[in-house]
């Protein structure tokens, strides 16, 4: 699977969650991160920097859906696989809390 339809793929899944995926300018002013995800008015919003490589933005967007239940959503192979990968990348920094 190329890049740019894993990410796609990684977006149409924040997308059947119900959280709002955008991309800004995060790296001038006062914010200066890659994205994040955050509750606004209820509502789960992912924001990332749209200045990253398409590679950057997959990793950064499987980091932030690991920390979601993705069982209930059907993902291709691949996808839900960069998204375990980033659960267990995860684990031990979580563990050392």
């Amino acid at each position: 699977m190329k890049d740019e339809a894993v990410l796609q793929a990684l977006e149409e899944a924040a997308e059947r969650l119900d959280i709002k995926l955008s991309y800004e300018d995060l790296l001038k002013g006062v914010v200066a991160t890659h994205g994040g995800m955050f509750m606004l008015r209820g509502e789960k919003r992912i924001i990332i920097h749209k200045g990253l490589q398409v590679r950057d933005k997959i990793e950064l967007l499987a980091e932030l859906l690991a920390s979601i239940n993705t069982e209930d959503i059907h993902l291709a192979p691949e996808v839900r696989d960069r998204i375990e990968k980033a659960r267990l990348k995860a684990a031990p920094r979580e563990a050392q809390a």
